[in-house]
């Protein structure tokens, strides 16, 4: 990805300029990157009476912004965020950085999302990704603002993290607190973590492995929600075809008697040079009813 860096001494023609950047001992920088789409895209859902598999035209386009300051003891400091065309903010957080570790709060993963390994997906409107395989535990569903304190700690291959998330005002809101851990072996990651948000909790296992030319990925997670037993699981494989990359997926989730859905997906992407990738994905998902909801798209993805 291209990234457009403005150092401190630029800032002024962006209007940015303050005493912050003044003492000319703080190194300071702002990043910006972007991605966009464009393509045609179909999906047929049993439930819907719109989605009924005609061919649509599809574009996105996403900026995202990083900013990085280092204190004159050697402290990091940023803040990022992510903008669609809405514009609507996305993902916006901080952070402070140093020999102690990280402090992250914001639109962020929990300790439990941060240190699982999320299994493969692809496609232009995502058409391979149906469910999130419980890989984001309770992250949002207390605080409608979306704001998670994590600490993260890294040490050789290792990183241990902790997060809360504090419940808002609503009836029935609860407190978020999580834990996770992400473990490096050569060309294995493996990731565990546990959330749990009042009586409501999931705990996961992720791991993917380099082999040759396959990578391979699969996650579990299981636990209660509403008082309902849950349980999700996913397994993908990327295959290095040429210059291309051809994948597949599956994935599973459940709430005991309330829901229950299983996706397949398969997709190819071949990258064209300068940012620029080509990418055809089909995906389908069946629930407890039976209902299917199939998409496919082709197109153009760029980054900048």
């Amino acid at each position: 990805m291209k990234n457009v860096l403005f150092a401190s001494t630029a800032l002024v023609a962006f209007g940015f300029a303050g005493a912050s950047f003044a003492d000319g001992h703080a190194s300071t920088s702002i990043t910006l990157s972007g991605s966009a789409e464009l393509g045609f895209t179909s999906r047929d859902a049993d439930t819907s009476a719109t989605d009924d598999g005609h061919i649509q035209v599809h574009n996105d386009f996403d900026l995202t912004w990083a900013l990085v300051g280092t204190t004159d003891g050697g402290l990091e400091f940023g803040a990022s965020g992510d903008w669609d065309e809405a514009p609507t903010e996305e993902k916006a957080h901080a952070y402070i950085s140093g020999s102690f570790g990280t402090i992250t709060i914001g639109d962020t993963d929990g300790a439990f999302d941060k240190a699982m390994i999320e299994i493969a997906s692809g496609g232009l409107v995502d058409e391979t990704d149906f469910y999130v395989n419980g890989n984001s535990g309770f992250d949002g569903t207390q605080d409608a603002e979306d704001q998670v304190a994590r600490y993260d700690i890294a040490f050789g291959g290792t990183t241990l993290s902790v997060s809360y998330e504090d419940g808002d005002d609503s009836v029935g809101s609860e407190n978020v607190y999580g834990i996770g851990a992400a473990f490096t072996f050569g060309t294995v990651s493996m990731g565990i973590g546990y959330q749990e948000a009042g009586d409501d909790d999931i705990a996961g296992i992720s791991a993917s492995v380099a082999l040759g030319s396959v990578d391979l990925t699969a996650n579990y997670s299981a636990g209660e929600t509403g008082g309902n037993d849950m349980d999700a699981y996913g397994v993908s494989a990327e295959i290095a075809l040429g210059a291309g990359t051809l994948a597949v997926n599956y994935d599973y989730d459940e709430v005991d008697g309330v829901s229950e859905n299983t996706g397949y997906g398969i997709w190819y992407s071949m990258p064209l040079g300068g940012g620029a990738t080509f990418t055809a994905a089909a995906g389908t998902d069946e629930d407890i009813a039976g209902n299917e909801d199939t998409q496919f798209g082709a197109g153009i993805g760029m980054s900048f």
